[in-house]
Order: structure tokens, then sequence, then C-alpha cells
């Protein structure tokens, strides 16, 4: 009788053992059976490699499965261990085929282009534009990106203006218009072309006008503070006179002419700035930008600097420069590229009939 009962209790841990044997084998199998890759070796023997989908499975084409085996191998063969469960943990990035991947390894770079960081799916850069994510999972990484103002962050979507926030650019100067003046020899004030620079500091807020699927259309409001340096070629130097402004050569003690390392008249001025905006979310060209500005001057001097010498002479007058400053710019956006501007002063320079009939232009890069 007792036999008879443990033959029973037997025969029902046989079949739940089984059922729920099966149960999980089938469970896999059907997980398996969705994203997966099997390889039969025999009746008892199966290699599965498993993916979350299919863009999962395609990158085990980028390991060397050779050399993951050999090392495999070399583990059963220095196991002592005599079970039929070997459990061995792998680094899959030590098989790439490719050891430098960008797609499978995490990294940090920094250069001249900003700061670039992979962690997993997510990118990260940080440059001249601010800071943009990107996620895998995400079908289109274009519709947010987060942008500096200041110390803060923000994040917007994509159709933000590009010029909005904190703004640097730095560019070069030169005549954008240069008329014969009686009384003034034109080579007496000629520029060095990349001595006579271009700095400007500022804020441009955005209001939003329209906007579609791919474009929008903003207007920008912009107020800066910019400084035009004149660096003069030759050794003559702006000097005011009681009837305008001349251009001499400054003699020492001994009558000789001084010959200058540095030479040039530099023009502070706080502006404001009205630019209509178009953006564009997927195009090479991130926005074009067109208006006009206004500026004060907030003074003016020149700044010498005689050669072999550490000395510095500073002059400041107003040499009959015009306070006001008011011209026409336009931008360009390069994506992943530092922006473009133009900036043409409408009106001379120096008051009329006080020094030679000259109008600035300014051009360069929009750093942030």
């Amino acid at each position: 009788m007792k036999n008879k009962i443990y033959l029973t209790i037997l025969l029902i841990l046989v079949v739940f053992s089984a059922k729920a044997h099966f149960g999980i084998e089938n469970k896999f199998n059907r997980s398996a059976e969705k994203d997966s890759i099997i390889v039969t070796f025999g009746d008892k023997t199966r290699l599965i490699i498993y993916g979350e989908n299919r863009k999962e499975l395609q990158k085990i084409m980028k390991y060397d499965l050779n050399a993951l085996l050999s090392d495999l191998q070399v583990r059963l063969d220095s196991s002592d261990a005599d079970t039929t469960y070997l459990k061995e943990e792998f680094n899959g990035n030590d098989y790439l085929k490719d050891k430098t991947s960008k797609d499978e390894k995490d990294y940090v770079r920094i250069g001249m282009r900003g700061i670039h960081i992979k962690d997993g799916g997510t990118e990260v850069t940080i440059n001249a534009k601010g800071v943009e994510v990107k996620d895998e999972d995400d079908n289109d990484s274009t519709n947010t990106e987060y942008r500096r103002t200041g110390k803060h962050f923000y994040r917007a979507n994509r159709y933000s203006s590009p010029r909005k926030g904190f703004n640097v650019a730095i560019g070069l100067n030169t005549y954008g218009t240069n008329k014969a003046t009686a009384g003034y020899d034109k080579a007496d004030y000629d520029l060095r072309p990349f001595g006579s620079r271009y700095i400007s500091l500022g804020y441009i807020a955005s209001a939003t006008v329209a906007k579609g699927k791919n474009a929008k259309f903003s207007l920008d409001f912009g107020a800066d503070f910019s400084w035009n340096n004149l660096m003069f070629d030759g050794n003559e130097t702006i000097v005011k006179t009681a009837d305008g402004v001349d251009f001499k050569t400054v003699k020492d003690a001994e009558g000789k002419d001084i010959n200058f390392s540095k030479n040039k008249l530099v023009l502070p001025y706080v502006n404001l700035s009205f630019m209509p905006t178009i953006s564009f979310s997927k195009s090479f060209i991130s926005y074009i930008s067109a208006g006009v500005y206004g500026g004060y001057r907030l003074g003016s001097y020149t700044k010498t600097k005689e050669e072999g010498s550490k000395d510095k002479d500073h002059v400041r007058t107003n040499f009959y420069i015009n306070d006001l400053r008011y011209g026409a710019a336009v931008e360009l956006g390069i994506r992943n590229f530092p922006d473009l501007f133009v900036n043409y002063d409408m009106n001379n320079v120096f008051t009329d009939n006080h020094g030679p009939t000259v109008r600035m232009l300014n051009f360069g890069i929009r750093l942030f």
C-alpha cells in the first residue's frame, strides 16, 4: 500500500515538473522567436542570441564571435567543476571588431567644436549653439533641444528662434564706404585687415509670429554693447584740430618719425536691433535674419604703442565722431557651424566736413 502511495506522489511530481519545464521553455521560445538568432548544434546544444528589436540584433555583426568562442573554450578547459550548469559573464566591448567604434562605446570628447558626450543611447553636444541632447529612443530628435541663456538652461521646442538668448559676436571692421574727401589722403587712414576687430556682447528676445511644420517666423529684439577697433595701417594717427580731424605722423624729440606697433581708434556703442527671423528645423540653413539697428556712442579714444616699447598712450576725445550710428544687418545660421553676420552703417563715422567720408562695415561669426 505504501509503495502505491509513493508511486502516485512521484508521478504527480513528474507531471507538474514536466508541465512547468515545457511552460517555461515555450514562453522562452515565444520570446526568443520574436527577435532572436538561434543556432542549433546537434540535438542538445543551442546558441541563442536575443535582442530587444531587429536593430539591436544587427549590432552582432560588429563583434568578433570567433574570439568570444575561443575565450569560452579556454574557460571550459580551465574549469575543474563537473557540473551540467556553467555560468560565464563576458564584456561585449572586449570583442568589438573596431575598438574605436563610436556606436558602442561611451566617450567624452573636448575639442574646438565643443564638448561631445555619449552615454549609452544618449548623446550630448555642448558648443556655441548651447546644449543639444539626442536620444536614440526619440523618433524625432530635432523636436527638442537645450540652449543656454546666461548661467541657466532652458528647454525649447524646435520652433524657438536660434538667436534667442545671450549672444557673443566677434569679427572684423572695414570701410563699407570710403569716398574721396577734400583734404584727406585715403592711404593715411587705411585699416589693417586683421587688426581692426569688432566685438559685441548682448541679449536677444524673440516673439513668435507664425509657425509651420518645419519653419517659423519670429521677431527678434536685441540689445548689446559693441566695440569698433579701427587699427590704422600706417604710422599716421588721428588728431583732433579746431576744424576737424587730421592724420599725422608723430615725431620724437629729435624730429624723427615714430613707428607704432599699435595705432588704433576705439569706438564703443550701446545698440538696439530689430531683426525679423525665419528659422528652419530640418535644413542645412538653420535661420535667415535681416533687419535694422541703431546705436549711441559711449566714448572714443586712441591707443598707440611705440615699437620696442611697452608704454601705451591714450587720448580721449570725441574726434568729431557722430554720436549715433544706424544701419542694416543680415545673419545666416548654418547648422553645426558658427552663425555669420554682416552690419553696414548707413551714416558716416565723422560729422560732415570734419573728417573723411567713411562708413563702417562689420562682419564675422556669432558664437552664442
